[in-house]
Formats: C-alpha cells, sequence, structure tokens
C-alpha cells in the first residue's frame, strides 16, 4: 500500500470516528481524546493529519454529505424513467435518515454552529445546493420530457428538500410522533402528484 493510500485510509478512519463520537456526545461535548480512543490512535496522529478540530469537522460535513451523494448517484445510475427517478430520490433521502441517523444528527449538530461559524455556513449552503441541484435535474428531466407539469425545477426542488428535512427533524426529536414508513410514504405520493400535468 502507497504512502498515499495509508494516509487517507488514516484520515477516513479518524474522520468516521469523529461522527461516532459527535453522535455518542454531541458537537460540543466530545473532545479530540475521544476521537482517538475511538479511531484507535494518537492525539498526535490526529493532529498530524488535521490542522485542528475546525479542519477535522469540516472533513466530517464533507463525508456525511459526500456519503448521502454517492448514494444517491449509485442508486438512480440506470433509470431513465423520470418517475422513478424521483422516488428513487425521494426514498434514499428519507432511507438515509431512518437506517443511518448518526449522520443526520451530525448534520443537525453541525446547523448549530452556522451562526458562530462562517466556514459551516458556507459548507452547509453548498451541500444544500448540491441536493437541490440533483432534485432539480430530476424533475427538469421529467419536463423535458414530458412527463412531469411545467413546473419550476429549481423551486420543487425547494420544495422536496424542505419536506424531507421537516418531516426528518420531526421524528428524530420524537419517533413516537408518527409511523415514519407511512408518512415518508405519504409525502413521496405528495411530492409526486405535484409534478402530475
Amino acid at each position: 500500500m502507497s504512502k498515499h493510500d495509508v494516509a487517507a485510509e488514516r484520515k477516513e478512519q479518524i474522520v468516521r470516528a469523529t461522527v461516532e463520537c459527535i453522535t455518542k456526545h454531541g458537537y460540543h461535548n466530545f473532545s479530540m481524546q475521544d476521537v482517538a480512543r475511538a479511531a484507535g490512535v494518537s492525539k498526535g496522529i490526529i493532529h498530524y493529519y488535521f490542522l485542528n478540530k475546525d479542519e477535522l469537522m469540516m472533513c466530517v460535513l464533507d463525508k456525511v454529505a459526500g456519503d448521502i451523494e454517492r448514494v444517491l448517484g449509485e442508486e438512480m445510475e440506470s433509470v431513465t424513467d423520470p418517475w422513478r427517478r424521483m422516488e428513487i430520490f425521494i426514498e434514499v433521502c428519507f432511507d438515509i435518515v431512518k437506517n443511518t441517523k448518526e449522520y443526520y444528527q451530525v448534520n443537525m449538530d453541525f446547523w448549530t454552529q452556522i451562526n458562530q461559524k462562517e466556514d459551516i455556513r458556507k459548507v452547509i449552503g453548498a451541500h444544500y445546493a448540491k441536493f437541490r441541484e440533483a432534485a432539480a435535474k430530476v424533475i427538469q428531466n421529467g419536463v423535458t420530457k414530458g412527463a412531469f407539469a411545467k413546473v419550476d425545477s429549481n423551486a420543487y426542488a425547494s420544495f422536496v428538500i424542505a419536506v424531507i428535512d421537516g418531516l426528518s427533524l420531526q421524528w428524530l426529536f420524537d419517533e413516537k410522533v408518527f409511523d415514519y414508513n407511512m408518512m415518508t410514504k405519504k409525502a413521496s405520493a405528495l411530492i409526486l402528484s405535484g409534478l402530475k400535468s
């Protein structure tokens, strides 16, 4: 294994351990020692790869968003039907919240930082822009093919993301508030009905 591969693997190990620590302790309540323990490395190793905690946190944020983008891309890659592509987009986003709560919880912890840290605001804004763009491409493709109603794809993409975020947040705060599977199916049907000609 090359030096570059070892470094990439070690950074990934530290980032995964950081996600674990944020999930367990919260953004403000974990230490670099917690990360070192979870990663099975020394604090010195963490500082060798990451200048400071902020730099590490930016890598964590990139990993969380990047994982979601990767899953979306893989799921939609071979599908050409606009309706199915939109269904997949919605399903994957809701499933990520349900099946990998820790990623969404890490994201929520980052949201608490946007008023204090401009870099975090910019990174979160950029990731939301990517998700809106991905949804807008699916919508625009459906409009172009004549499968969807002529809607403003960017505005509708914002609506889709808002529905997913809104339901997900309510459920994460109180899992008993509604049946998640039933509610996500209803939300998906509502989103899709707005695209019908």
